[in-house]
């Protein structure tokens, strides 16, 4: 038992315990047993002084008289030595010569004019008895010595009674501070039963278990939490890296069976260096295609389990939406779009502007894909309380209701045929969504027949440009 954690625990509470109630007992008896044998002592000190002052002043011939009535109403021992040591008056059992020498040098102490206190015997014995030599003065010199002593037999059988109810409680209360401690000890530790079970079904690979202890103390439950946060994050990277297997495997298996169909064909007969040249290209776009798709899955990934690396700073989204737009006039003028920019200026965020940049540049370009000829394109740039708000809206067809749930999952596409020409993965939005809730914003998308408008929404860092421009418009006072 003492090679666990909580049987040690009770052990050092039992021993603890036991040290208290020793010391405790201790204390109790030397001031408990100074107080009664004080209080012995004040007693036979004025019972002696009585019968000394009787004693000098009356006549030499009546102190026997004097000493006989006196012991008729005194239990214990009277004794009157004279100064020669011859004695005047026994009384009951002798004092001379008990307790060693104890009662001797008490003796002579008296007949050097000094009150001396003795006793016959050690305190703990029932039969000893406590004694008190006085000196007894005549014409100014100590004629004899008084020595009356009284039994300490009842105090004894007190101090025995004390000592064993005394000692049936401290075992009693060591017996109950045992089963308290272990019993505490094991509710104090149950949670790391669970902590360990928990751990061993989670390292079997049943990543879905938690912790569910709800324990009042603080470290404990704060150990608890730690360990669910770590087991979610756990389950996560270990769905991500399912979800990025999956996903891979779906993907890249019909790129790979196309480049390895193409290039069998390719070598069942020979052909001239343009035709190799030509079926080179075509090869290297799948490949690029699979990069893409391979990067993107990185990144959902590395969002996935939260690690996406961010270089934050502060970003003038104002400039940037304007830089994206400008590079992206080449493209639209291609297909005879218009791109119409309505943007706020001295708007700031922060966050990583290569990723910002990379969330407006995949709008863009899926407006671009899904919008008519002739049409126009527009990226408004506005502010909403302390939020950034950046608008991509187009003039397609508009997206089906029944699509517009799933719009941000990975690999889903509203119109498969269509995107999977365009070289589309299905990747960008949701790479899109993970960066944004990144940055602690969030996105939606509204659409209809007459187009389709993705809304983002960003935490500003600077002051509100409106704000300002409302107070620089002020008169001074």
């Amino acid at each position: 038992m003492i090679r666990t954690f909580r049987s040690r625990l009770a052990v050092w509470y039992i021993a603890i315990e036991l040290l208290l109630l020793l010391f405790a007992a201790a204390m109790l008896y030397f001031t408990l047993s100074h107080r009664v044998y004080q209080k012995v002592d004040d007693q036979l000190l004025e019972r002696g002084r009585l019968i000394v002052d009787s004693l000098e002043a009356s006549r030499f011939h009546t102190w026997q008289q004097n000493l006989v009535r006196f012991t008729e109403n005194y239990p214990d021992v009277v004794q009157l030595v004279a100064a020669n040591g011859q004695l005047l008056f026994p009384a009951k059992n002798t004092l001379i010569g008990r307790g060693g020498d104890e009662v001797t040098v008490a003796l002579r102490k008296a007949m050097e004019d000094a009150t001396a206190f003795s006793s016959t015997d050690s305190l703990l014995r029932p039969d000893n008895i406590r004694v008190v030599a006085i000196p007894v003065h005549r014409a100014g010199r100590v004629v004899a010595a008084l020595v009356i002593g009284r039994s300490l037999g009842d105090i004894s059988s007190m101090f025995e009674l004390m000592y064993i109810v005394g000692g049936l409680l401290g075992l009693l209360s060591i017996f109950i501070s045992a089963y308290a401690g272990y019993a505490l000890a094991r509710k104090a530790l149950g949670p790391i039963n669970e902590i360990t079970e928990t751990a061993e079904v989670v390292s079997a690979g049943d990543l879905t278990r938690r912790l569910k202890s709800f324990s009042q103390d603080q470290e404990i439950a704060l150990l608890i939490r730690m360990l669910n946060k770590m087991f979610d994050r756990l389950e996560a990277s270990f769905k991500a890296q399912q979800r990025f297997t999956a996903d891979a495997s779906h993907e890249l298996r019909i790129p790979l069976t196309v480049l390895k169909g193409d290039i069998e064909v390719t070598l069942r007969r020979k052909r001239s260096p343009e035709e190799y040249e030509h079926m080179l290209r075509q090869k290297l776009e799948i490949i690029e295609r699979m990069g893409r798709i391979v990067n993107g899955l990185l990144t959902l990934a590395k969002a996935d389990t939260g690690t996406l690396e961010l270089h934050r700073k502060q970003v003038d989204l104002s400039l940037l939406l304007e830089e994206v737009g400008q590079q992206h006039l080449g493209l639209f003028a291609g297909k005879s779009l218009d791109l119409e920019l309505n943007i706020e200026d001295d708007v700031f965020v922060t966050g990583d502007e290569d990723r910002l940049g990379q969330v407006v540049f995949n709008l863009l370009n899926n407006a671009y894909k899904h919008t008519p000829k002739d049409s126009t394109i527009t990226l408004n740039l506005s502010v909403s309380g302390d939020m950034a708000v950046v608008e991509v809206k187009d003039q397609g067809e508009g997206i089906a209701p029944d699509h517009l749930p799933h719009l941000f999952d990975r690999f889903y596409r509203a119109d498969s045929d269509r995107n999977r020409a365009a070289g589309g993965a299905g990747l960008g939005l949701a790479i899109t969504k993970r960066i944004i809730e990144a940055h602690e914003g969030d996105i939606e998308v509204e659409s209809s027949s007459a187009g389709t408008c993705f809304r983002i929404r960003l935490p500003m860092t600077g002051p509100n440009p409106k704000q300002l421009q409302m107070l620089s418009q002020m008169p001074a006072l």
